[in-house]
């Protein structure tokens, strides 16, 4: 097996026979392998989230290298014996940060009578365990990330992750007009959390304590239905009406904000009755003769350009006027890349709530999702982070993990970006990542994105007339650009 990421070495110790064991730097143990419990006859839930000087305290063990290691800011090789009778060989060693702090303790924990067995120095023991050191770096540098400063808005099920400067100007809004009662409307392309911000707003009202939150997609019934279940239906209306009659959407979100996902949806029929209640604040049920006023708050939603819907004529204009009082656009998340990690962070967290599995995604991984375009946004992340929990059956799951269009279709998005430059050019680039994509079984997938990204350099330098255009199309810094020419002629050289 090829060691070409953090994954690859945090999946190779999983089945290690030694043991690997990580703490902060007061000690704090953050990281254990499950070969521990064999080595040591002591469980991977006693070590995680207690300090290693418990262990002491509760005489599990008789001394700890990693407290050696952390005292002394120095490599440390010492014999212990365990609660269970087994002695061992434990080598620690510091991680040091690039201010120059102590921040891990990496110690290499081998049964002695193996060791002894082999024939191992104490300088070996010392060399592994620095190699392991240095190779989870990344991983020790993930779990730091795993605190990534991010801010949960609303409550349940209906929270909203925000890091990025665009969700966080969507909450600010919402919030300010969520406490006023105009007509708001939403857009976004399906996925991106429009209820979520819909019910922000409502949470942020009055209406929150005397009324309640309904929420209608206007495209799970039929035109035939949609009128009735919006607006109610007096006794005998209609053959299969109930005797009694049923109140609608409308009436049921009495005093609270009636939510209208989907809005566009509505026919030109069922768009003028819902200007009359907007207007009057009353309606008529279905085969009613009376009007019933009702004291309600629309909120909208679409994915769809209502002005071009007006010029269409799919759309009433004077409803879109009614409607498009506070307009809140919700960006895509290919345009919030900074929520992708806390995304998949608090996603996370709640799967292994649960389904309780302890499942972690590679650094790697992580940097390959904020790089793809998801088309279905957050509720296509979700989805995926999902799958990948319920099907993977190792603990950590890598890009290896993921099926050919989520592998590589950020590549292929590369390229249709770059054919905006040079269009005349696209076809030989999407032979290109035809080529690379078809490698996926004979190569890894760091060196298919590796070549794609020499080819995609190459290309954008030849077809520019500076570098500093080409480092702007490829949207990576001239520094960035000038090493990626340099590795480049370094290696045809």
């Amino acid at each position: 097996m090829k060691r070409n990421s953090i994954a690859d070495m945090k999946t190779l110790l999983e089945y290690s026979s030694d043991a690997l064991l990580i703490s902060d730097s007061k000690g704090k143990i953050l990281y254990v392998t499950p070969s521990i419990k064999n080595i040591s006859g002591i469980t991977v839930e006693t070590h995680l989230n207690r300090n290693i000087r418990d262990l002491l305290d509760d005489r599990l063990i008789s001394q700890s290298a990693t407290l050696g290691a952390l005292e002394k800011e120095k490599s440390v090789t010492c014999r212990v014996r365990t609660v269970a009778g087994i002695d061992q060989v434990n080598t620690a060693l510091p991680v040091i940060d690039p201010s120059g702090k102590l921040d891990r303790v990496v110690c290499n924990i081998r049964n002695l009578k193996f060791y002894q067995q082999q024939g191992l120095a104490a300088a070996d023991m010392k060399t592994a365990a620095e190699a392991a050191a240095k190779d989870l770096q990344g991983t020790v540098s993930w779990a730091e990330e795993r605190s990534y400063p991010y801010k949960l808005i609303g409550s349940g099920e209906h929270e909203i992750v925000v890091k990025s400067r665009e969700m966080g100007a969507v909450v600010e809004m919402t919030r300010q007009v969520g406490k006023v009662d105009s007509t708001i409307i939403i857009y976004g392309e399906t996925g991106v959390g429009k209820e979520l911000v819909a019910r922000l707003a409502h949470s942020c009202s009055s209406r929150s304590e005397k009324g309640s939150f309904i929420k209608v997609n206007c495209a799970s019934f039929t035109q035939s239905l949609l009128e009735s279940e919006l607006f109610g239906y007096e006794p005998g209306s209609f053959t299969g009406a109930l005797k009694s009659g049923k109140a609608g959407y409308f009436e049921l979100a009495n005093g609270g904000t009636l939510f209208l996902d989907e809005i566009a949806e509505l026919s030109l029929e069922a768009q003028a009755k819902l200007l009359g209640v907007l207007q009057d604040k009353e309606l008529f049920r279905v085969g009613g003769a009376r009007p019933k006023t009702i004291d309600i708050r629309i909120i909208a939603a679409t994915n769809k350009n209502l002005q071009q819907m007006v010029r269409e004529g799919c759309f009433r204009e004077d409803l879109f006027y009614r409607l498009n009082v506070v307009p809140i656009e919700v960006p895509p998340l290919r345009e919030r890349r900074d929520d992708i990690p806390a995304l998949v962070l608090h996603f996370s967290r709640k799967l292994q709530k649960q389904y309780m599995m302890k499942k972690e995604l590679s650094p790697d991984l992580v940097k390959h999702f904020i790089q793809y375009p998801w088309p279905g946004n957050v509720r296509e992340l979700y989805n995926l982070i999902e799958r990948l929990f319920v099907t993977v059956p190792q603990r950590i799951i890598t890009t290896a993990h993921l099926a050919g269009p989520y592998r590589f279709g950020h590549l292929k998005e590369a390229a249709n970006q770059f054919a905006v430059k040079e269009s005349s050019n696209f076809g030989n680039l999407k032979a290109i990542v035809e080529q690379f994509t078809a490698k996926e079984n004979e190569s890894s997938l760091k060196e298919i994105v590796s070549e794609f990204e020499m080819a995609l350099v190459k290309k954008t330098v030849e077809s520019c007339d500076t570098q500093e255009e080409a480092a702007k199309i490829l949207g990576i810094s001239l520094s960035s650009l000038t090493r990626r020419l340099r590795k480049m002629s370094g290696e045809r050289g």
